[in-house]
């Protein structure tokens, strides 16, 4: 399958086979759930397996239906399926072994294998949500997937995870990612390189998730938590925002001859960012159209936007000198045209 990533200046955003992702520093999902898992302990585990597998199943979905995924018999198919993860950053997926219905897979090179803070133990979240929307492609059958050794506990330098097919059949839930139209036939392609384990967009170590994750994950631990999902949401931005203070912006500034936040467009595809500016030169409101994190999951009743308030408000010292306090005043989310920030 060929891998075509897209930034559409217009909008600010990404196009992977013209469907909209988010391009991430690499260790984003690491981080995110670590966020989550400082305050939801072991339930985070079943939250973000579910999220991912409901994700990346759904993403597969639509690249069945755009014609830029084909099923061509089960080790084509894996091949495939293989090959891509290992494009979008995710790391490198290796069938070990079959028998009958049962798989053991290894993954090198992933972001997501770390220590739960709680209980001492290893979890790969992600993986194993990943892995579970794979095999429902593949087998188009249940399977559960469960890890087996984790290169956090040290016995290890890979992943290693056992998927068992079920001879059901469930109906799966299903988030179209939002697919773009013929407009955007002529968008500026991305550079992207590639080494064993990483995949570099402009130079910077990556990795690619499907943009209707973060708003289902916090939709998700909405319904759980309340209102409590918002400190989840303004812990993960800060977060987030010291995997891209360790970017050069001077080489950024270099290339793209932006040096302020609106540079999150061009770096993540987060949505067209502009900055409004009083005559000393100080920000007064940023506007964000498009906003990944104003994405419709469930019926919105208020502002969403906390996760990139976030993130913008913590990286606003580092690219503008002045520490800066954000205030969502109008969201997308709610039927305003645009996500508008006011700085304090």
């Amino acid at each position: 399958m060929d891998l075509e990533l897209q930034y559409d200046s217009e909008k600010g955003i990404y196009l992977l086979n013209k469907i909209r992702v988010i391009v991430l520093p690499k260790g984003s999902l690491e981080s995110l759930q670590n966020s989550v898992n400082i305050i939801l302990g072991l339930a985070t585990k079943s939250i973000f397996q579910d999220v991912s597998a409901t994700v990346f199943y759904s993403f597969l979905q639509d690249l069945i239906k755009r014609k830029s995924l084909r099923i061509r018999g089960e080790d084509k198919t894996e091949i495939e399926i293989f090959n891509l993860f290992k494009d979008m950053g995710l790391g490198r997926i290796n069938k070990v072994s079959s028998d009958l219905n049962l798989y053991k897979i290894s993954i090198d090179g992933n972001s997501n294998s770390f220590l739960d803070l709680i209980a001492n133990s290893p979890y790969c979240f992600n993986s194993l949500g990943i892995l579970t929307g794979i095999y429902r492609i593949i087998a188009n059958k249940d399977v559960e997937v469960t890890e087996e050794r984790c290169r956090s506990t040290g016995d290890s330098d890979i992943d290693y995870f056992n998927i068992t097919v079920k001879e059901t059949r469930s109906q799966y839930t299903y988030i179209p990612s939002q697919v773009f139209d013929q407009k955007n036939e002529n968008l500026r392609k991305v550079e992207i390189t590639k080494d064993e384990t990483d995949i570099f967009i402009n130079s910077i170590p990556s990795e690619i998730v499907p943009a209707v994750y973060f708003p289902y994950l916090f939709s998700k631990l909405r319904k759980i938590i309340g209102q409590g999902v918002y400190g989840i949401e303004n812990q993960a931005g800060k977060e987030l925002a010291k995997l891209y203070q360790q970017y050069n912006l001077q080489l950024i500034k270099e290339k793209y001859g932006i040096m302020d936040l609106s540079l999150m467009s061009i770096l993540s595809g987060f949505g067209k960012i502009n900055i409004l500016k009083n005559e000393q030169g100080y920000l007064l409101e940023v506007d964000v159209l498009n906003s990944f994190n104003a994405l419709h999951i469930d019926d919105a009743i208020e502002k969403r936007c906390f996760l990139l308030s976030s993130i913008l408000s913590s990286l606003s010292y580092k690219i503008t000198g002045t520490m800066l306090k954000l205030n969502e005043k109008e969201c997308s989310a709610v039927n305003n045209e645009v996500c508008k920030f006011s700085f304090e």
